[in-house]
């Protein structure tokens, strides 16, 4: 009974750690999207979270620590944190019939996180450029995303070829370009397009840009501006 009680007790600590921890990201979160990031301070966070400014120093240590917390619980959700590459999506990504199937997959799926984190992710690109710390952060986020959408290319290219004279390499940057979180978020906020209306466009439009004639581009949709 009592090493019972002690299993109860500590449970209930990593219960209460755990939702401190995400109401500190939370607050972060918020607090980096209204102010950037050197605007943003740790006291400030602190108060947006309801917890001491110590408290937010004792789980993150520096702020450049809690903004790469910020856009990893944006990209794997907050509930149950999921890796995209084992997310429903990508897995109906890589059993899709066509290469336009697949590529719809991927866009449908990375279309979520983007409504998620595109926008944190734009903070910490625009804070990489000033402070050496970020930067650092900034490019582990950026080389994971790289060889997340290689590794998509790899899958789409096994439904259909890629057009004549693109190879893996080059189709990544073209995808990374066309429908990074940058041009989603340029989309979405500066010129007011819905969420939908960048899912359905860039399903359209990246079977014509990636895949070679025939290749099962006809699943696109065409509903841009309905």
């Amino acid at each position: 009974m009592i090493r019972g009680m002690g299993e109860v007790k500590t449970a209930s600590r990593r219960d209460r750690a755990r939702k401190t921890r995400i109401s500190i990201i939370r607050a972060a979160h918020k607090e980096f999207l209204e102010h950037g990031y050197h605007g943003a301070t740790m006291a400030a966070i602190a108060r947006r979270a309801g917890v001491a400014t110590q408290t937010v120093y004792f789980v993150f240590h520096t702020k450049a620590e809690l903004i790469s917390a910020a856009i990893d619980m944006a990209v794997l959700g907050e509930d149950a944190p999921t890796d995209p590459e084992h997310a429903d999506w990508w897995v109906a990504m890589l059993t899709a019939r066509t290469g336009a199937e697949a590529l719809e997959h991927f866009v449908r799926g990375a279309g979520l996180l983007y409504a998620r984190a595109a926008g944190i992710s734009e903070i910490l690109r625009a804070a990489a450029l000033t402070d050496p710390d970020v930067h650092a952060i900034w490019r582990h986020h950026d080389q994971q995303q790289v060889e997340g959408f290689r590794r998509a290319i790899e899958a789409v290219s096994t439904k259909g070829p890629l057009r004549s004279g693109l190879d893996p390499a080059a189709a990544t940057d073209i995808l990374l370009t066309v429908y990074g979180d940058s041009s989603y978020l340029l989309l979405t906020t500066d010129r007011g397009w819905t969420h939908n209306q960048v899912i359905d466009w860039a399903c359209q439009a990246l079977p014509a840009l990636l895949l070679e004639s025939g290749s099962g581009r006809e699943t696109g949709h065409d509903r841009v501006h309905s």
